[in-house]
């Protein structure tokens, strides 16, 4: 992982706390995103392939904070692994856990992430609809919470995605795609650094 992209310490996720006054306790995002590459001549192809994507691609898991701040970024899953199975496979997220996080705190996660601390993902319709009516505007109307801060997340992938060599089809020997992701990642970051100390600048 590059130098610049680093796991808070669990007082710098506990400082973030508050920024979203609808969501206080939420502190960042998670989100998976997928590279094409050239079908395999070598290997098995179905291990590359996504049914979701439609093509054969490597994925990533970018974590970022709730200011957009990439924290965290694994990549290098097959294309047929789903965010669900690379989630359980970057290791786990808590208190004294590899990756350290304290248990007042959440990450906004989509629906095919598992439901539990610390992730918090969007209600899903066989969990409205049987609801009463109060109910039912409270959790369709957290889903819209939901989504709108989700978006973020979307921009952080994007400006990573700026770089021509992981935005388009990776011609590339398979083995360089991950560090090669996780380096943009760090260049994006790098350049957002840069951006916002120029901006804070009277």
């Amino acid at each position: 992982m590059c130098p610049n992209v680093r796991w808070p310490t669990r007082q710098e996720w506990l400082n973030r706390r508050g920024k979203w006054p609808e969501m206080p306790n939420v502190v960042g995002m998670i989100d998976g995103t997928s590279h094409e590459i050239l079908i395999p001549s070598t290997k098995p192809q179905q291990d590359f392939y996504s049914g979701h994507r439609k093509y054969h691609c490597i994925h990533t898991q970018v974590i970022c904070d709730n200011d957009k701040n990439i924290c965290y970024i694994h990549s290098g899953f097959l294309g047929h692994d789903n965010d669900a199975n690379a989630y359980h496979r970057i290791g786990p997220i808590g208190p004294g856990d590899a990756l350290d996080f304290p248990p007042q705190c959440y990450i906004l996660a989509d629906s095919i992430y598992p439901n539990g601390y610390p992730l918090v993902t969007p209600f899903k319709s066989v969990e409205i609809i049987r609801q009463t009516r109060a109910e039912k505007r409270f959790r369709r109307k957290f889903n819209i919470l939901h989504r709108n801060r989700r978006v973020y997340m979307e921009h952080v992938v994007k400006e990573t995605k700026t770089f021509k060599v992981i935005g388009s089809l990776f011609r590339h020997p398979r083995w360089k795609l991950s560090s090669i992701v996780e380096l943009c990642a760090g260049l994006a970051k790098r350049r957002a650094d840069l951006l916002s100390g120029e901006l804070a600048q009277p």
